[in-house]
């Protein structure tokens, strides 16, 4: 792991390919809506500073085929939605809007004309630079660290990740051995459905 200090923004690049976390059984069974309650991004930094809790950032484009994939098999996933809604403050970011955001009392914004398909200033600094979608950030409780993965996740690969980093585990256990002994909460399984627009 390697610390990227960036003014406002500490970033722990955490890699790679496709990860998630795990909290408690107790948590999971609070009533919550079967579909995920997306949060603008400040709205997320507000609710968390009541109530401490990480952020989870999907980052989106318009166009990506994989994104309305995921979506569609994960995000919707009755079992994954409840469990997100319980754990973490969830944020869809689109990657190239031009609207002005702030984070931790820093402002970003998307330098391209607006005419144009570029990335925005948050979405480049949170992901180093690494712009492919769907890409995914587990943020830290205290907002400095952000635990990066990219790339399309089923429900069942995604399910060990969320228990995983919701938990802390990743602060003193290894996700290889904390995924031999997870015991899943997936009652169904959505039927896989394949993107029918742009990739990555």
């Amino acid at each position: 792991m390697k610390k990227y200090f960036i003014p406002g923004i500490a970033i722990v690049a955490a890699v790679a390919t496709f990860a998630l976390t795990r909290t408690t059984a107790s948590a999971v069974k609070a009533e919550s809506p079967a579909t995920i309650h997306w949060y603008s991004l400040e709205e997320a930094q507000k609710l968390s500073d009541v109530n401490p809790r990480k952020i989870f950032i999907d980052f989106t484009t318009s166009w990506c085929g994989w994104c309305k994939t995921m979506d569609a098999n994960t995000f919707q996933n009755p079992t994954i939605a409840r469990y997100m809604n319980a754990n973490y403050y969830c944020v869809k970011f689109n990657a190239e809007t031009h609207d002005t955001v702030t984070f931790n009392g820093q402002k970003f914004w998307n330098r391209g004309a607006p005419n144009q398909r570029t990335a925005h200033d948050f979405a480049y600094t949170a992901l180093q630079g690494h712009l492919s979608y769907p890409s995914f950030a587990f943020v830290s409780k205290d907002r400095t660290a952000f635990t990066i993965m990219q790339g399309y996740q089923a429900p069942e690969a995604f399910e060990p990740y969320i228990h995983f980093y919701a938990e802390d585990r990743e602060k003193t256990e290894d996700f290889n051995v904390y995924k031999q002994t997870f015991i899943s909460e997936l009652h169904t399984t959505t039927p896989t459905k394949t993107p029918t627009t742009g990739g990555h």
